[in-house]
């Protein structure tokens, strides 16, 4: 029961992350900014990972609202993972508007459409990096992690310091490498 019960649940938020993505209109929230039309423009690995944890957090909370009739506790643990994933998505805004205001910049985002979401995300100007290779397959792994607490116990897990650490080091080492990638 236990096995199906974790699967059930993985497959659901997968199937309900394919149809998010499939959307058009909501897709615009995970492209970059870029002087390249809305259906060109390349998807943001940042954006995405805010959407990402923005998402499992949401629905854990009401899962967990509706099956135990009561809110959860939110521990420092989720608030601390917020922080890097806003930090990370903010980090990157940053880098990417001092860039586009530079003459002798030639941002990838502008000058290279999308060739889809995982490639997007995934690819800097020289194709897959392992930075984002990396922090992506963590955060996955971290996600369906969470979504198996909060289906089996209830309850919202609760980070321990080394997990949101080798998150915070793969989220920041993520972007310190994106500063380079349009130089």
């Amino acid at each position: 029961m236990y096995a199906f019960t974790i699967s059930c649940s993985v497959a659901a938020f997968l199937i309900f992350l394919i149809l998010f993505f499939k959307m058009r209109e909501l897709s615009a929230l995970l492209k970059d900014d870029s002087a390249l039309s809305p259906d060109q423009k390349p998807y943001s690995l940042a954006r995405t990972i805010l959407c990402f944890w923005t998402l499992i957090i949401f629905l854990s909370i009401c899962y967990i609202g509706i099956v135990s009739d009561n809110l959860p506790k939110i521990d420092a643990g989720v608030l601390i993972l917020m922080g890097i994933v806003v930090g990370t998505t903010t980090a990157g805004r940053v880098i990417d508007t001092t860039q586009s205001k530079d003459p002798n910049i030639t941002r990838t985002q502008d000058t290279d459409p999308s060739v889809g979401f995982l490639t997007d995300i995934l690819s800097d100007a020289n194709g897959i990096s392992i930075s984002r290779f990396q922090t992506l397959v963590f955060n996955i792994i971290y996600g369906c992690a969470f979504i198996s607490i909060v289906v089996t116990q209830n309850t919202l897990y609760n980070f321990p310091p080394e997990t949101l650490t080798l998150l915070g080091i793969s989220s920041g080492a993520y972007a310190l490498l994106k500063i380079p990638e349009n130089k």
